[in-house]
């Protein structure tokens, strides 16, 4: 790509309102479009609207999960990819088992530094297509 950095939509969700809202301020600043939703149930409506190039989801929300949030993702917009967040050890393992490698969805430990979802959404981009090697001319 000729730009080094690329925007995303990013939908952040996290039931922790200081969390969601922190999150998408440092998205905004470094040029994504984010969004807040303070609950699985209110980001599968944002989602509607905005079709988000990635998600950034708490697991351990009620009464809808993060992961029962990403398999919705993963159904209405295959393209999306989704970063899944938490603090509870327990929920890493079972989430990791999920998972496959290559997969457009990946786990995070809370907490979770902003520079590591920075990093995330850089490998979001997607490769240029390779160009087609220069024909060498021919002699006339």
């Amino acid at each position: 790509m000729s730009d080094a950095h690329q925007s995303f939509r990013v939908l952040v969700v996290d039931d922790d309102v200081r969390i969601a809202d922190s999150l998408v301020q440092i998205l905004n600043a470094t040029g994504h479009d984010a969004v807040a939703a303070y609950s699985a149930e209110a980001a599968i409506k944002i989602a509607e609207k905005l079709n988000p190039h990635a998600v950034v989801s708490d697991v351990v929300m009620g009464p809808v999960s993060g992961i029962e949030l990403t398999n919705h993702i993963r159904e209405h917009y295959p393209s999306c990819r989704v970063l899944l967040f938490s603090g509870y050890a327990s929920t890493k393992a079972f989430t990791e088992t999920l998972l496959t490698r290559g997969s457009s969805v990946q786990f995070l430990p809370k907490p979770v530094h902003p520079n590591r979802i920075l990093e995330f959404l850089a490998a979001c981009i997607p490769r240029e297509t390779p160009v087609e090697p220069a024909k060498a001319p021919r002699d006339s």
